[in-house]
């Protein structure tokens, strides 16, 4: 299925809730993390990248009490186009009230940022109607606010900053805790790979909160602000932290040190050593911070032992699906 399709549905469901056309279309990538997942909110640096699955928005200003839904099993997903437009108004800007139709190819609740490509689609088509303008830079931390506010999400900055600013073949490496970010571009001989395990997770649920609170925790012990830039000479210290909170400090400490290993690895056109990191990932993920399960293992595994060069669980955890490099 192809973006435009995607960009058809939405236009074609907005004619048939509303009876007219649409007056602007908007849309946002989905993406996946190559590496670093869970440090974004402890200031490290990520490794994300765009992927062709997009999220669609048509929409028009509203001309009457326009409320349709066809999504009758969730209605969760208006949490955040609700609260996009909300934080958008809070700014000042000129946002009116608007009737909007979404159509997505981004799986819901897979790992790949399905919340923050509707997060950015609907902003960016709310912004069109209102003839407004918003930097990426500044469309992401709008984005991001709305989650958390409206969603009830306490994510890091990762998501809504890639969606807002990532580019086809090249990933983006964002250190979080000053919002710097440069472009890494991909060796042409490596081939990513997303496989979904088909298990769906829910950030909201409750797991994805309280690793961040043990990683907050552990922050708060050793005494530094952001966990992801402990000084190795520090790292010691995280043994003597509660067993799960050092078992969750150690994972963001190692991590972020891979996320560096691989940036320079794709730079060096070592694919070898990038694909080696990704399976320490990935193990980190599952016995150090409790985010994998036995599907994500299992797709894991099967990958190496059909040559790829490394694999891992990509996204917040408790389902979605496995990024896999091949050369």
């Amino acid at each position: 299925m192809t973006a435009s399709d995607a960009d058809a549905r939405a236009a074609a469901l907005f004619g048939r809730a509303f009876a007219r056309a649409p007056e602007v279309h908007a849309f946002a990538n989905g993406r996946v993390n190559l590496i670093g997942d869970h440090i974004d909110y402890a200031g490290g640096t990520v490794l994300p990248m765009a992927i062709a699955a997009r999220t669609h928005v048509a929409a028009s200003c509203a001309e009457r009490d326009e409320a349709v839904s066809e999504w009758n099993e969730d209605l969760a997903w208006r949490r955040y186009a609700f609260g996009v437009l909300a934080e958008l108004r809070a700014l000042g800007l000129p946002i009116p009230r608007l009737s909007i139709a979404v159509a997505s190819d981004v799986p819901v609740g897979a790992g790949l940022s399905s919340s923050a490509a509707l997060e950015v689609a609907v902003a960016r088509a709310a912004l069109a109607a209102a003839g407004a303008e918003l930097n990426p830079r500044e469309l992401a931390i709008v984005c991001q606010r709305a989650e958390h506010l409206h969603a009830g999400v306490p994510c890091g900055i990762m998501d809504q900053w890639c969606v807002a600013h990532a580019d086809a073949r090249e990933a983006i490496a964002l250190e979080c805790d000053v919002l710097c970010a440069r472009a890494i571009a991909l060796p042409a001989e490596l081939r990513i790979e997303i496989v979904d395990s088909g298990v769906r997770h829910a950030l909201r649920d409750g797991g994805y909160a309280a690793r961040r609170a043990d990683v907050e925790e552990a922050g708060r012990l050793l005494g530094v602000t952001h966990l992801a830039r402990l000084p190795r000479a520090r790292w010691p210290e995280i043994d003597a932290l509660p067993v799960r909170i050092a078992r969750r400090a150690r994972h963001v400490v190692t991590e972020q040190a891979r996320v560096e290993a691989a940036i320079d690895a794709l730079q060096r056109g070592d694919l070898a050593r990038f694909g080696a990191l990704l399976a320490e990932s990935h193990a980190s993920l599952r016995d150090d911070f409790d985010v994998s399960m036995r599907e994500l293992d299992q797709l894991v595994e099967d990958a190496l032992a059909r040559g790829a060069l490394g694999a891992r669980m990509t996204g917040g955890g408790f389902g979605g699906c496995v990024v896999v490099a091949w050369q």
